[in-house]
């Protein structure tokens, strides 16, 4: 298998995007079988059992990633498709789309409350951030006023793959030299603690 690590330093938790961005990123790669990223990959390819993207992070900022493994001698074409679908995520962002990402965002908010895991968790971040305590409702008043445009301007923000690192593990013999197809110039090998291998 090839292991697969999409993306960049984005934002911390902190930051006003980032919960607007999440909601973004739900039809990508956030949303299960529902995201763009699984179906083409999985259910039309068949080239990953699992692929998600998302945004993590804390006080400090934190990444955007994509994250599958796939099988070694699709590699290429797998990371190409990954590049289309990322690179036309903006355009393709509909009202469909908005219409599933704030359904999906209320109905998963009302979870939030089921546990106690969960509230502890509600409470650790209004301790952590000093966020107010009613955060969660102020969020699903975010949700219901996401706009077509503003989804639209979140993908164009923060899902641009020439931003980000593009990491294979796995057999460089055999694929390294087709990766030159992405178009991100010659791809660099690494050793396991990252630093350059000379051919």
């Amino acid at each position: 298998q090839s292991v697969l690590r999409v993306g960049y330093l984005a934002m911390p938790e902190t930051d006003p995007d980032f919960f607007p961005a999440a909601a973004m990123n739900f039809k990508l790669g956030g949303g299960g079988f529902a995201a763009e990223l699984l179906q083409v990959l999985r259910e039309q390819k068949g080239y990953a059992y699992g692929i998600r993207s998302g945004f993590s992070g804390s006080d400090i900022a934190g990444p955007f990633s994509v994250r599958s493994n796939v099988r070694t001698n699709i590699t290429y074409e797998a990371l190409d498709l990954v590049k289309d679908i990322l690179d036309a995520y903006e355009e393709d962002f509909d009202e469909a789309y908005l219409v599933d990402t704030k359904s999906f965002m209320l109905r998963s908010d009302a979870r939030h409350f089921e546990t106690l895991g969960a509230k502890l968790g509600i409470l650790q971040n209004i301790s952590a951030y000093d966020w107010p305590t009613d955060y969660p409702a102020r969020r699903q008043e975010i949700v219901r006023n996401l706009s077509l445009d503003e989804m639209k301007r979140l993908a164009r923000d923060y899902v641009d793959t020439d931003r980000m690192i593009w990491l294979v593990v796995g057999d460089a013999r055999t694929q390294m030299s087709r990766l030159r197809g992405l178009g991100f110039g010659d791809p660099e090998l690494i050793d396991q603690n990252g630093n350059p291998v000379l051919e």
